[in-house]
């Protein structure tokens, strides 16, 4: 439920970023890692509220040109600010959880950019391969990065080794004024209106400032910013698998020593972040591919990750982890894929359908990792970090797959069915272990006979089990973060079932005997910090990953620069970690903890603002580190501050004899070229901007992201006049003006509040909105608009956002005349905590107060027709829709519930538990959170859709609601069923008839656009009746 969203918000306000249900990005026919799964095809499906991520790319030419051509101004773009509220706005936090799938839904363009989100950050992805990606879509990606390679390296390298790369694009085009054609829904689909970008592949292995390219033939070349050249690391024609044909690989990530690149392919998807493969290991001096395992199929190795130095290799097969360590395998030791199986160490033996080690089980890999991934290496190479997880105790959940023919009607005479591990509020969790294991404690002890069909004394010997010094009970425990601050410390954290209390353990690995007995021994660390949450604001704990090694980026950046043939030494610092954290006043900033068992950071930031997520990278080597903040809310902007330097700078600061440095507003100073002819400051500061850092810190690709036309540039920090365009959408910088153009008015809505979560705190509420309006709209109150709300509403999502946007809103806006507000109440991001805690233990209550009182609002509006309000929205949408519809208010009329959960005893509890405890300890709260109060839902019509398939928010929760419509007599609602389909609604071809059938309702139960008294009035008989006849019958009138 993702790259995420923004609201427009005060700076009295709170937040903090998280995300409840996010649709996997295909639908797995199976949980189980060693069986076959079912899933959908790879299509490109529009995700309700995610933001626009880095895109595929359009044609250029002439960079300087491309520099200037998107300064121009939309007219059709308008700021409307509370003087002491919006222009003073600041906060924000961007949580990478599900909130980027979530978000965009209803956004086609966003669920093209979707890409790579998903992906390990460790691998470089084939471009267009495998998630969702058409033919056409790696069309636009090769072209686009073989742009800024052609752009770099000349005409005579281009043509020799990055067949079809083109120039940048030039072209002048402005983003002014209004054509006259009208947005249709097949444009939409068709991607008429995306924008285009790449992400860089950064290989940090090569040195900073180098990315990847895969060339038309397979091969992989790689080009250097800084040295403005390229060369060949992989000729495709040598990547060949154990019968000589060329492997179709997906993949690839080369060692740490640059002497082995290893693949993967033959995918089978499992859950959102997770894939089955077969994988491959090339060595780049012989030439020579064997793969890592025997083949299968379906694949049996879930993930595989090289070690930070060297070439050690980790990796997951049938749920048991296993080192192939350098010095084993190489110089012929191993020819095949049974050498390959022989030469690895086995550190785990318990893996099966309900143990997993090294990977995550759906709970986690869902609701806490959003990755793939358990494992984490030491910056040093010498240790290997792993979670295990028991999920034997967690109930099964089924649902029927009808059809597995992802294209075609049909299905078998049997439907078979799917079984997956789900635990649900109340339920046993999967329970978790946290070890290690010390690939250098084994590689010193004596050789002695192995197999790796089994682990040996000496693998035993040089495993380690971690323990707090002060446990949580084993069924009431997540392990939400494990992060390696030195060569050989941990920090890890970890809080209770229902994530009210947190725990930081340190754990030093160099204070273990390593000569002991033949055992598996326990660690205990110590718990340097217990934070109980709802004491403290009446909140919870996020789980987060946000702490950044000092230590070991010092490291890591020392063996890349050494590699890569750097001479500048790597400056020291104070040792510890950074991470992003609340403040004293509730708002995310960046915290540095020295030593790292320190209790109490020092702040390196602060302010009535939010860091956006994590850090985005630290660059030891200037003493810098970037960030993306939300300030003001609903806006983006690239960050930098120095990084202390000594122990005296940290105490400087601690004691305040020292003065926090004012953040740099990157964004700004780089992207003043390109907005320097608007001539509004306020434009400037309104932007969103993302941000690709490379991993020496010495060059970032800025990503432009709207309000107007997306742009991407290439910057390098040590040359203030260099710069590189990616994209500047010249095709829909041209294209957009041809069209009618939304109106998009951000605002601020005070309402009538009520106390937090503490019981605290009354007075004005104030949150973000903004409307999209019809072309030309009339505010007089002559002529009459309907109004649709779009909602999201989960803990620390947006939906108010500065985000350039072409979706099927601005469609409804444009082609139909309906205005849609967007309106992120309390509970949502970007504002601090107290913001958003306020619904804990309550989800549905204080958002649908604050959504209704709004619409209240909005109705008196001199150009609203007040019979003509309704509200929509999908997943946690769909539920906050629901309890709308379920308050009976006299100002909605219509309401639409996608995907919606009605009762939260039916999610996971993971995320469930974290905002509303247990059904045990709240028993009010959850009868009072789902929807069972019927009478608001005959006084409104309702559409309610559902896939049958949605391994996510379980068909379940729709199948309740109508049992109680069916009870209730409620029958002024219409229902559909999409088969199969999972959380996306995407199943042959499902989106789009979804949202041509939600428009159908709205015309059928509204109308069109705005009515004056002269103009038809709808009449009930009307329903029904197709356009064409409603066309006549409005012709009539």
């Amino acid at each position: 439920m993702s790259r995420v969203y923004a609201p427009l918000s005060p700076a009295d306000a709170e937040s903090a970023p998280v995300e409840p249900f996010a649709q996997p990005q295909s639908n797995p026919a199976h949980p189980r890692r060693t069986q076959t799964r079912v899933h959908p095809p790879a299509v490109v499906v529009p995700d309700p509220f995610a933001p626009l991520g880095p895109r595929y790319t359009d044609r250029g030419e002439d960079d300087d040109d491309a520099a200037s051509s998107l300064s121009g101004e939309d007219d059709a773009t308008l700021w409307e600010r509370d003087a002491d509220d919006l222009a003073d706005a600041h906060g924000g936090d961007k949580e990478r959880t599900k909130l980027l799938d979530e978000a965009a839904l209803l956004d086609p363009e966003a669920q093209h950019a979707r890409g790579s989100d998903d992906d390990d950050d460790e691998w470089v992805r084939r471009p267009g391969h495998g998630r969702g990606a058409t033919s056409a879509q790696k069309q636009h990606r090769r072209r686009l990065l073989g742009t800024v390679v052609a752009a770099l390296v000349g005409v005579v390298v281009a043509a020799t080794l990055l067949a079809r790369i083109l120039l940048p694009s030039t072209g002048r085009h402005t983003f002014r004024g209004e054509g006259l054609k009208h947005i249709t829904r097949d444009e939409l689909a068709n991607g008429t209106f995306w924008s285009e970008g790449v992400q860089l592949e950064w290989v940090a292995e090569a040195g900073d400032g180098v990315f990847s390219q895969r060339a038309t033939d397979g091969s992989i070349v790689l080009t250097d910013i800084s040295a403005n050249s390229s060369r060949l690391l992989v000729n495709g024609d040598n990547v060949r698998d154990e019968n000589g044909d060329k492997l179709d690989w997906a993949r690839f990530k080369p060692s740490a020593d640059m002497q082995h690149v290893l693949f993967d392919g033959e995918w089978t998807k499992v859950w959102r972040h997770s894939t089955l493969a077969n994988f491959h290991l090339h060595t780049l001096s012989s030439s020579t591919t064997i793969p890592l395992l025997p083949p299968s199929s379906p694949p049996q190795t879930s993930l595989a990750v090289f070690s930070p130095t060297t070439h050690h290799l980790a990796y997951v097969h049938a749920n048991d982890l296993y080192v192939l360590a350098a010095g084993t395998w190489e110089g012929g030791r191993a020819r095949d894929a049974q050498a390959m199986q022989r030469a690895a160490v086995r550190v785990t033996e318990d893996g099966g359908a309900t143990v997993f080690n090294g990977v995550p089980d759906w709970a986690y890999e869902e609701e806490i990792f959003s990755s793939d991934s358990a494992l984490w290496w030491s910056p040093s190479s010498d240790y290997l970090a792993f979670l295990s997880f028991d999920e034997t105790d967690v109930p099964e959940y089924e649902y029927p797959v009808y059809n597995s023919d992802p294209d075609q009607p049909g299905g078998e005479a049997y439907p078979h069915k799917v079984t997956m591990r789900y635990p649900k509020p109340g339920y046993p969790n999967p329970r978790v272990n946290l070890r290690v294991f010390s690939l250098s404690a084994y590689l010193s002890r004596s050789a002695q006979a192995t197999s790796s069909s089994r682990v040996t004394p000496r693998v035993r010997a040089a495993l380690y089990t971690l323990a707090f010094s002060s446990p949580f009970p084993a069924d009431d425990v997540l392990v939400t973060q494990v992060a390696w601050v030195g060569e050989r410390e941990l920090v890890v954290k970890a809080t209770d079932r229902i994530a009210r209390v947190e725990r930081v353990a340190y754990f030093n690995l160099g204070e273990v005997d390593a000569d002991g007995e033949e055992e598996e021994r326990s660690v205990v660390g110590r718990v340097i910090r217990e934070t109980d949450w709802e004491a403290v604001d009446g909140g919870w704990a996020e789980p987060t990953q946000n702490i950044v090694g000092i230590a070991s980026t010092v490291s890591l950046a020392s063996s890349s620069s050494a590699l890569a043939g750097a001479s500048a030494p790597i400056p020291s610092y104070p040792s510890g970690y950074l991470d992003v954290l609340p403040d004293a006043a509730g708002y995310n900033h960046i915290a540095y903890f020295s030593p790292p068992d320190a209790k109490e950071p020092v702040w390196l930031t602060s302010g009535a603002w939010e860091i956006d997520g994590g850090i985005e990278r630290v660059d030891v080597q200037r003493g810098l580190v970037y960030f993306i903040a939300a300030n003001p809310t609903v806006a983006r902007h690239l960050y930098s501050i120095p990084l202390p330097s000594s122990p005296a700078d940290l105490s400087a600061l601690r004691n305040g004899s020292k003065r926090l440095a004012e953040p740099t507003k990157l964004s700004l100073v780089r992207g003043e070229k390109e907005r320097k002819s608007k001539g509004k400051e306020e434009d400037a500061e309104m932007a969103n901007y993302a941000v690709s850092v490379s991993p020496g810190g010495g060059v970032y690709q800025l990503n432009y992201e709207g309000p107007d036309v997306p742009w991407q540039k290439l910057f390098k920090v040590d040359d203030p006049n260099y710069s590189l365009t990616l994209a500047n959408n010249s095709r829909l910088a041209t294209l957009d003006p041809q069209y009618q153009h939304a109106r998009i008015v951000h605002s601020v809505v005070a309402l009538p509040g009520t106390q937090d979560a503490l019981g605290k705190g009354t007075g004005l509420v104030k949150l973000n909105a903004m409307e999209i309006r019809p072309p030309m709209m009339d505010e007089s109150g002559k002529t009459k608009y309907p109004v649709l709300f779009q909602v999201y509403g989960g803990p620390n999502s947006q939906t108010v956002t500065t985000r350039f946007q072409r979706d099927w809103h601005h469609y409804l806006a444009v082609s139909l005349g309906y205005i849609v507000v967007r309106v992120d109440p309390r509970g949502t991001g970007f504002r601090g905590r107290r913001f958003r805690t306020t619904v804990r233990g309550r989800l549905g209550q204080i958002e649908a107060e604050d959504v209704v009182a709004a619409a209240e609002e909005w109705a008196k509006k001199p150009y609203v027709d007040e019979k003509r309000v309704g509200i929509w929205g999908w997943s946690y949408g769909g539920f906050l829709t629901s309890k709308v519809i379920e308050t009976n208010s006299t100002v909605f009329g219509l309401g639409m519930a996608v995907a919606p959960v009605t009762d939260w005893r039916f999610y996971d509890s993971i995320y469930t538990e974290r905002y509303m405890s247990t059904p045990e300890l709240n028993p009010s709260g959850y009868a009072n959170a789902s929807v069972s109060r019927m009478a608001g839902f005959k006084h409104a019509d309702f559409a309610l859709a559902h896939g049958s398939g949605d391994d996510n928010v379980h068909y379940q929760n729709t199948a309740n609601l109508l049992d109680r419509f069916t009870i209730a007599q409620v029958r002024n609602f219409r229902f559909r069923m999409f088969t199969d389909s999972d959380h996306s609604i995407s199943t042959r071809g499902a989106y789009w008839e979804l949202m041509a059938w939600l428009e159908g309702f709205l015309l059928e139960r509204f109308g069109e656009g705005g009515r004056t008294k002269s103009r038809w009035k709808l009449k009930v008989e009307q329903a029904g009746l197709t356009e064409p006849e409603r066309e006549r019958e409005r012709e009539r009138e």
